[in-house]
This record gives structure tokens, C-alpha cells and sequence, in this order.
């Protein structure tokens, strides 16, 4: 089964018509969020083309990705926006928690999970650096992705699940690469309706694994 020695994690988002890059999607509610282009609709999901940003990130391999590593993955970069920055100073938060899911090779079939905060559109350039050594800046470039969307607070596994069904949807293995995926969250915790979506990278217009 695709994708079954992976653990899963976060996401959130939904959308089904065309969203130029200008325009600010209404899950992203009041925060900065990535620029997309939606290429094409299908019935069950889009693929969408997204501008290159830089994101601040931390990462861990592990077997097994426990609530614990996810809420220190995810307060080491609370942290930098709170101040842990070589500019000390605080950072507006920013949507979506992105979080990078990247299949491990053997027989422990580990992982690498990346966890990411997009820097603020107005910050882009001259972005102050973490504090932390285990935190860092990383651009990611513009990529086409084929994206699913569901509502819910979804596990670990339904993560896996979504990417599962989204792969079988897209219908040939040799549209998109399945040897990682990404899941992303736009919404706090207490947040009562609820956006995820998992996202495959297209192969086409010179998409490529990240670095």
C-alpha cells in the first residue's frame, strides 16, 4: 500500500475555485499564506502552481512521530517568531503549519519530517535568523502541486489515507512523486471548522524533490 510505513501529521485547507496569486484565500483567514495559481479542477482535487517563499523550518528522522516531537518541533519555531531571532524581535504568524512527510529507504522505513512557518510576504528579504541551531531559513521554490482537500481534525493515518486516496484519484504514479508528500494547517487548535489538505508534487513543469 502506498505510502504505509509513513506517518502522517498536520493540514488544513479548502478550495475548489480558481484563486489568483493576488488574492487571499478565506481559510488563510487574517494571516500572511503562500500564493497559488489554480492550474485545473478535478472532481475530488486541483493541482495548483505556488510562487517560491522562504519559510523558517526544523526537522527530525524518526520510526515513529509522536505528539511530543510534533509540539517541540512546532514551539521551537513559535519561539523564533516570538523573539528567538537574531533581530529579537517578534513575527507576525503566518498560515499554514506546513509540514514536509519524506519516506525513509530500508527496512526501518524511518522518515524525515520538516516542519515549516512561512516568513511574512513583507519580510522575505532580510529575514532575521533563528537563534536556535536546531531551527533555519530555507527557501522553497515555485512547484506545482496536486492537492485534496477535507474537512475533520484529522490523525496521523488519516493523513495517510487522504494521500492514499489523492494518489489513486490522480490515477498514473507517473504524474506526481510518492516519495514524499506534504500536509499543511491553517487553523489554530480550538478552531471548530476545520481545513486540511495533503499535497503530492506534480512531476511536470519541472517539478523536482526538495533539497
Amino acid at each position: 500500500m502506498l505510502f504505509h510505513c509513513v506517518l502522517s501529521s498536520l493540514l488544513v485547507f479548502v478550495f475548489t475555485a480558481t484563486v489568483p496569486a493576488q488574492q487571499k484565500p478565506t481559510f488563510c483567514h487574517d494571516l500572511d499564506c503562500p500564493n497559488f495559481t489554480t492550474v485545473q479542477s478535478f472532481k475530488d482535487y486541483e493541482l495548483r502552481k505556488y510562487d517560491a517563499l522562504k519559510w523558517v523550518a526544523t526537522n527530525v528522522t524518526t520510526m515513529e512521530y509522536t505528539d511530543d516531537i510534533n509540539r517541540e518541533m512546532f514551539m521551537r519555531l513559535f519561539y523564533y517568531i516570538s523573539g528567538n531571532n537574531s533581530a529579537a524581535m517578534k513575527i507576525p504568524m503566518t498560515a499554514p503549519v506546513l509540514r514536509t512527510v519524506i519516506h525513509g529507504q530500508g527496512p526501518t522505513c524511518e522518515a524525515t519530517f520538516i516542519t515549516h512557518f512561512m516568513i511574512p510576504h513583507n519580510m522575505q528579504t532580510n529575514t532575521p535568523t533563528p537563534t536556535d541551531p536546531k531551527a533555519y531559513l530555507v527557501t522553497l521554490p515555485g512547484k506545482n502541486f496536486y492537492v485534496k482537500s477535507f474537512p475533520g481534525r484529522p490523525s496521523d493515518q488519516d493523513n495517510v489515507e487522504k494521500v492514499e486516496e489523492l494518489a489513486q484519484e490522480i490515477g498514473n504514479p507517473n504524474l506526481y512523486l510518492d516519495n514524499y508528500y506534504f500536509t499543511a494547517g491553517y487553523d489554530g487548535p480550538y478552531a471548530i471548522h476545520r481545513h486540511n489538505e495533503v499535497w503530492l508534487e506534480s512531476t511536470s513543469a519541472g517539478s523536482r524533490m526538495l533539497g
